[in-house]
């Protein structure tokens, strides 16, 4: 893919986060660190990227191993953004900086949308969402929505949250949010811990995860918390559909979040994720890819 066709950057501000969800390849099933590296995309290398992409249209901020909210750099990232008149699209878990951070961030991105991790209410919510504060998110969305900004409520179903749907529906309407996604994707796996002791988890999949797969067709179920696809289109892979490449914190342009080692020059991206089976993951992981 040309680098004057691309449309879309995903970006990966920083590796930092102060969550540990068991869904994440960050840590150790929510426990413990996995050997990331902790560090912050260079902001000279953010800038050079987005020269070098003269169609470029909308950056994502979002990455595989953090929070953009909990890079060391992200104002001087939003102010590279705000220079270069792209549409943000930036996803968190919504729990850092102050609610007058978020009350003025509209100003300083006009065309922002945010996407805040809610999976749940408070009873709820950190059961995956482990070391959020899910008060600090509401109070740091509603000073981003009173300030005008558009939020996005993004919320994955589990077992232990997929009874309050509709009241976080009827919620996020109550407080002002743009709209509500719920994000049908896995995010299980067999094994979970508490971030802080160790101990086992049980965190399991929402009552229609199967169905919901059975109807995109193509696929077979390895287990009850997995699936595999047997075919691959193109209109499944947004790296594709969408003319994408991703940029990670350690300043590495890559075709794809999934291919994050891989320079963008060197692989066709189609033909990889079917070698490598990437898909299934991709599908089935990443909120983004739907």
């Amino acid at each position: 893919m040309q680098l004057q066709d691309i449309k879309w950057l995903h970006v990966e501000p920083s590796t930092r986060c102060n969550a540990w969800c068991s869904g994440c390849g960050r840590n150790n099933f929510g426990y413990g660190l996995s050997g990331v590296k902790v560090t912050d995309l260079p902001v000279d290398k953010l800038s050079d990227t987005i020269a070098k992409l003269p169609s470029l249209e909308t950056v994502q901020l979002c990455g595989v191993y953090g929070d953009p909210c909990a890079g060391k750099l992200i104002d001087k990232h939003i102010d590279v953004l705000a220079k270069a008149g792209v549409s943000v699209q930036l996803q968190t878990n919504g729990s850092l900086r102050t609610k007058k951070w978020w009350k003025e961030l509209p100003d300083r991105l006009t065309n922002l949308e945010v996407w805040f991790a809610l999976d749940g209410l408070e009873d709820t919510h950190s059961i995956y969402r482990q070391g959020t504060n899910w008060k600090k998110i509401i109070d740091n969305a509603t000073s981003f929505i009173q300030a005008g900004g558009k939020a996005v409520w993004q919320f994955i179903p589990f077992k232990h949250n997929e009874h309050q749907i509709k009241d976080c529906m009827r919620m996020s309407a109550k407080l002002g949010f743009h709209r509500f996604e719920f994000i049908k994707n896995a995010r299980y796996h067999e094994k979970a811990f508490d971030y802080r002791t160790g101990d086992p988890v049980k965190i399991e999949p929402w009552s229609g995860h199967l169905k919901q797969w059975e109807r995109k067709g193509g696929l077979l179920h390895k287990n009850t918390l997995g699936i595999e696809n047997k075919t691959v289109q193109t209109k499944d892979c947004m790296h594709l559909a969408l003319k994408s490449l991703f940029l990670s914190a350690l300043g590495r342009l890559t075709p794809c979040c999934y291919l994050e080692k891989t320079e963008h020059t060197s692989v066709d991206i189609l033909s990889t994720i079917k070698q490598k089976n990437y898909i299934p993951t991709c599908l089935s992981v990443c909120g983004t890819h739907k």
